[in-house]
């Protein structure tokens, strides 16, 4: 693609892994020049989308993050543009009225992001509307139902020769009994994610997005205390391995389903460990995860970013699909450390520009999440994880998700410090 020297108001040139900022009519266009006119906004601004603001921020483009919530880091970010907003789970028209207010403010279809599983169900509900108005570089509702749900995702993985742990779904609480069978200990999770977010039932299941069971008499237990809010659940045995046994192949599909940047990764780390959130997540080629991953996305004729979840079997070896997230994710930041830029891959596909070629280089980064860490490093203290868990502080090439040199007020902010938030332009509906 050209660019005339009328149209090109702001251009980006990529030479040698080298971002470099150029403006006026007299910028020599390259075949990775990247036209940088069209906006992006994010919903709600904590570690996914601080490193959202971060990767498109820092090739001069700009970034505008609404949030419910004060607090989150990156509404101290140099490069978020922060404004508060409704929040898509509590007050989706309110934040709908928000949206298409902004839109007209800005007048031109700016690229829409969301960054939790609540914010593509209200994109997807809003699909119309917000399609007029906005770039979404997304499925559309249909298929995206499709992909939230993890056993229809599991029956496509099947399908394509992928292994998939065994499984039961319990739609009533009388069917608990079926999932007897399986040889426990096992995984307890919702069918789709949301599920367990609604009111009451996260609560009840004691704040945790998965839960691991070591018996059926436990799993039983559990499933009390939540089932008479919302009896469908996921009951799949567990893949035999610690934190480091689970792989992430991280990727961006194209409109036309075609992969056009990706990177890999494993867990050292989760709190709580073996079902709970990644702690410490290192970049690390795993040419093994590439087939699966990309046939699965091609099975299920994918567009937008993506997290896939695999799990290798310490007993035999073989890689076991665990989920698939249909949008960014925590540590996504960690591929543009490594040379994939996920976020660029699909700001350049919205705005019908050429994709640039992106490799994962071997550097083995190491995402930690701030608070995370400091969180699990109490829980290690408190005796409910052990000692060899702080090893992780002690990792070389360590990326930090908040803190970062060019960009200190987010980490700051999470230190309690007072600090201002990032510049906004024009006041926003609050929450």
């Amino acid at each position: 693609m050209g660019y005339s020297s009328k149209a090109v108001r702001k251009t980006v040139a990529i030479k040698g892994g080298l971002f470099m900022t150029a403006t006026g009519s007299d910028h020599k266009s390259t075949a990775w020049a990247l036209q940088i006119d069209t906006p992006v906004v994010v919903l709600n601004t904590f570690h996914t989308g601080l490193a959202i603001g971060r990767d498109l921020g820092r090739l001069g483009i700009r970034v505008i993050g609404l949030t419910a919530r004060r607090e989150a880091w990156g509404n101290y970010s140099r490069w978020v543009e922060s404004r508060p907003s409704p929040d898509s789970l509590s007050d989706p028209p309110e934040l709908l009225s928000c949206l298409l207010e902004l839109s007209q403010e800005l007048g031109v279809r700016a690229v829409l992001l969301p960054t939790r599983d609540h914010d593509i169900n209200f994109i997807s509900e809003n699909w119309e509307a917000l399609s007029r108005s906005f770039l979404l570089p997304m499925l559309p509702p249909g298929p995206m139902r499709r992909v939230l749900n993890k056993d229809t995702v599991a029956g496509v993985a099947r399908e394509s020769g992928i292994c998939v742990p065994d499984s039961v779904t319990i739609t009533r609480r009388d069917d608990i009994d079926k999932a007897e069978r399986l040889c426990f200990p096992c995984i307890c999770k919702p069918v789709v994610a949301t599920q367990w977010r609604k009111p009451g039932i996260w609560a009840a299941v004691g704040s945790q997005k998965v839960r691991l069971v070591s018996s059926f008499a436990e799993l039983k237990s559990f499933y009390q205390s939540f089932s008479h809010i919302d009896p469908l659940v996921s009951v799949q045995e567990w893949v035999p391995g610690d934190d480091k046994n689970l792989l992430v192949f991280g990727s961006y599909c194209a409109a036309n389903h075609e992969v056009t940047a990706s990177f890999t990764a494993r867990k050292l780390l989760q709190s709580p460990r073996l079902a709970g959130t990644g702690v410490a997540v290192q970049a690390l080629q795993l040419p093994d995860l590439e087939e699966p991953a990309r046939e699965l996305l091609r099975r299920l004729q994918f567009h937008g970013i993506s997290e896939i979840e695999f799990k290798r079997d310490e007993r035999d070896g073989r890689i076991y699909l665990i989920e698939i997230n249909p949008r960014h994710w925590d540590q996504h930041g960690l591929g543009t450390a490594v040379g994939v830029n996920l976020s660029e891959a699909l700001y350049r596909d919205a705005t019908g520009q050429p994709a640039r070629h992106m490799w994962q280089s071997g550097s083995p980064r190491v995402w930690i999440g701030d608070l995370e860490v400091i969180k699990h490093f109490a829980w290690v203290l408190r005796g409910y994880a052990p000692v060899k868990d702080l090893a992780v502080f002690f990792v070389p090439n360590k990326m930090p998700s908040v803190f970062s040199l060019d960009d200190l007020r987010p980490f700051c902010s999470l230190l309690g410090l007072p600090v201002r938030r990032s510049r906004s332009t024009a006041p926003s509906k609050p929450a």
